[in-house]
């Protein structure tokens, strides 16, 4: 079996990681890679955005199976070029990745389809964003480019003022570059975040166990937004009984609309969910899995990642097959970043990177090697350390230690992952 593993981060090492723990006879090809998934396969520094050059690399190394981590190339339209030339790819389509790549249409989607999620408007020109808010949201409120925007263009504004600065960002200042040519006025929802993934192939779904994201930088949920300083799972509420209510409120619902529109979905589909008081609601759909959930959820898989994918890829269907198993315990995820992440991250700076034992793995999400060998940081997240253990607090504290014991100059973590569970625990 050869697989082509698109993608550089945390999540494609992750990804790697498991399918190789599940397969060892894989011959893994990673296009570009990072020195974490160097040591499980080969590389290859081929333009992972352009469908061409991605089918071209496929053909000529013979590949089985693409499979395309990031959100960049999906929107591209690899899959549709790979699937256009018989070449198994797990992914959605162009058109299926919208629920990721445009917040407005899919909100518009879930709308017409009853969905539920909170109420939004769309807006392009600031003037009419501020209207809105002024009259028919006040604040709290939640201010979103409407495009891909690394996980940083949603903006949770505590007063009015708050809200006003956020727009002119986003539609006038064009932080977010295009991802900001259209912006998203969101009513606030209170409540616990859970990310729900599932595999699917456009009818049925396999979902997995759920996590909890970190999105802010700071301990204690302060700071800015982040593309995510940690993740952890299980949660504990979430149960069978609530991926249940979501797969019939959400997923499924989901998948009939957008076949219903000529855009069927297959490949991993990631629901951002909010537990308000009127039970799960849609925060945002991405088309792949989760950074850096993954981190913390495929650790903790006992069962084939690799036969879904294929199945999938293949354009076979899946709802004949088992549901994923899980190991016992917990496993946390600490991501260890550069000084001035998000915005302005360091880089450049020569890591020191001890050896852990088993029960910790450390992905690499911004690493790169210099001419002499040298390990430095190279982004603004630089690794995701993932401990696995029999409890929650046992796994929180190994993570914790672990990130501390990885040294490079402006090294920043947040000591808290998981604080919500460690507090339902108390």
């Amino acid at each position: 079996m050869k697989i082509l593993l698109l993608g550089s981060g945390g999540r494609e090492h992750a990804l790697a990681d498991t399918l190789l723990r599940e397969n060892t006879s894989i011959e893994l090809i990673a296009a570009p890679g990072n020195p974490g998934i160097a040591e499980l396969g080969r590389m290859i520094d081929i333009d992972v955005n352009d469908p061409r050059i991605v089918a071209a690399a496929a053909e000529r190394e013979q590949v089985d199976l693409v499979v395309v981590g990031p959100e960049a190339p999906l929107a591209a339209g690899v899959v549709d070029y790979l699937q256009e030339r018989r070449i198994p790819a797990f992914g959605p389509t162009a058109g299926a990745a919208t629920v990721e790549t445009s917040k407005a249409d899919t909100k518009a989607l879930m709308m017409a389809a009853g969905i539920p999620t909170a109420h939004a408007e769309t807006h392009r020109d600031a003037a009419s964003a501020k209207d809105a808010v002024r009259a028919r949201f006040g604040a709290p409120v939640v201010i979103k480019a409407s495009g891909l925007a690394a996980g940083k263009g949603v903006i949770v504004c505590q007063s009015e003022k708050e809200a006003f600065d956020a727009i002119d960002r986003i539609l006038d200042d064009r932080a977010f570059g295009d991802a900001g040519s259209e912006c998203l006025v969101e009513s606030f929802m209170t409540g616990e975040e859970l990310s729900l993934f599932a595999v699917t192939d456009g009818y049925d779904v396999l979902p997995m166990i759920g996590a909890q994201d970190h999105k802010r930088l700071l301990d204690g949920d302060e700071g800015p937004n982040t593309g995510g300083m940690g993740a952890y799972t299980p949660v504990s509420f979430s149960t069978p009984a609530l991926v249940d209510d979501v797969t019939e409120r959400v997923l499924l619902p989901t998948l009939h609309a957008l076949r219903k529109r000529g855009t069927p979905f297959t490949g991993l589909l990631y629901a951002g969910l909010m537990l308000t008081p009127d039970g799960p609601k849609v925060v945002e759909f991405n088309c792949r899995f989760g950074d850096p959930e993954t981190q913390a959820i495929l650790p903790m898989l006992t069962s084939s990642l690799l036969d879904p994918m294929l199945a999938v890829a293949r354009g076979a269907r899946i709802g004949s097959m088992s549901a994923f198993t899980w190991r016992p315990g917990a496993s946390v995820t600490t991501v260890v970043a550069s000084r001035g992440y998000p915005d302005a991250p360091r880089k450049g700076a020569e890591i020191s990177l001890p050896d852990f034992g088993s029960d910790v793995r450390v992905f690499h999400a911004g690493t790169s090697r210099d001419a002499s060998g040298v390990l430095r940081t190279s982004g603004g997240r630089v690794f995701g350390v993932t401990a696995l253990a029999d409890t929650f607090a046992a796994a929180q504290r190994a993570s914790r230690d672990a990130a501390a014991r990885i040294e490079f100059d402006g090294a920043i973590f947040r000591s808290d992952i998981g604080w919500r569970e460690a507090a339902r625990i108390a």
